[in-house]
């Protein structure tokens, strides 16, 4: 009897398995949302960075996981040393280019800088 899926690969687990053996993370009871093999779009420094950019492509409707480089219950320790990265963000292989045109945009207006302004944001009464 299937209970656990991976969140990252997707992979398919009988009950006596509590973590992937490939990826090393904790099964869910509930299959993963991204359709296909995700894709990685984007590699981030920090949690905060990969939950802004995660919820940035979720608002334009792309599905997004964000996958962190350390192990689970290890606090700091990755699972592969060879990355800098706190992490990365992963999406379905058709919303691939869509995901990193986004990114890329908002982290170009980022860079561009300047003072926000209440009329920037969404919802503000003038």
């Amino acid at each position: 009897m299937i209970v656990g899926f991976c969140p990252e690969c997707g992979a398919e687990y009988e009950a006596a398995i509590a973590a992937c053996p490939r990826c090393r993370v904790v099964l869910n009871r509930e299959p993963p949302g991204l359709g296909g093999s995700p894709e990685v779009v984007h590699r981030v420094p920090d949690a905060a960075s990969g939950a802004l950019l995660g919820g940035l492509l979720e608002h334009h409707g792309v599905h997004a996981v964000l996958r962190s480089a350390m192990l689970p219950g290890y606090g700091t320790v990755r699972r592969d040393w060879a990355t800098g990265a706190w992490g990365e963000i992963l999406v379905p292989r058709e919303e691939a280019d869509e995901a990193r045109a986004i990114i890329a945009d908002y982290l170009e207006a980022l860079e561009q800088g300047g003072a926000v302004r209440d009329d920037d944001v969404e919802g503000s009464e003038p």
